[in-house]
């Protein structure tokens, strides 16, 4: 009875688009802003772009939606928005004001996702 209920729900279930299972080749610049905070192989995870210019976030890469809000596990990162952009890797991007997007939602590289009041944390790591 289990097994049948589990593969009716497989069979009803929406079809979600696939996520680009090689991964980015490159990453755009998710914001206008300079560098705060460098990555350092071993020490800091990614990069904090101080945003000056502009308080848009845009994809760095095409994915879909993990995560939004507040989730824990992200605790001192505010609201977040998590992207598994294929091939075993995530963009996160933190400390943002709104954000546009929900989980299991596709989103295009360069497209924007988020509003950030004056800094954005990004990290693109390995899952």
């Amino acid at each position: 009875m289990l097994a049948f209920l589990l593969a009716i729900a497989l069979t009803t279930a929406p079809k979600l688009p696939a996520v680009p299972a090689a991964g980015p080749a490159s990453f755009l610049w998710p914001a206008q802003g300079t560098i705060m905070t460098p990555f350092i192989p071993g020490g800091h995870p990614g990069i904090d772009i101080g945003i000056l210019r502009s308080l848009r976030v845009t994809a760095a890469a095409e994915g879909r939606v993990l995560r939004v809000g507040e989730p824990t596990g992200f605790e001192g990162y505010g609201r977040i928005v998590l992207v598994d952009v294929g091939g075993g890797f995530a963009t996160l991007y933190a400390h943002l004001a709104r954000a546009w997007v929900r989980p299991g939602e596709i989103v295009e590289a360069g497209h924007g996702q988020a509003v950030n009041p004056m800094r954005i944390p990004f990290r693109a790591a390995a899952r």
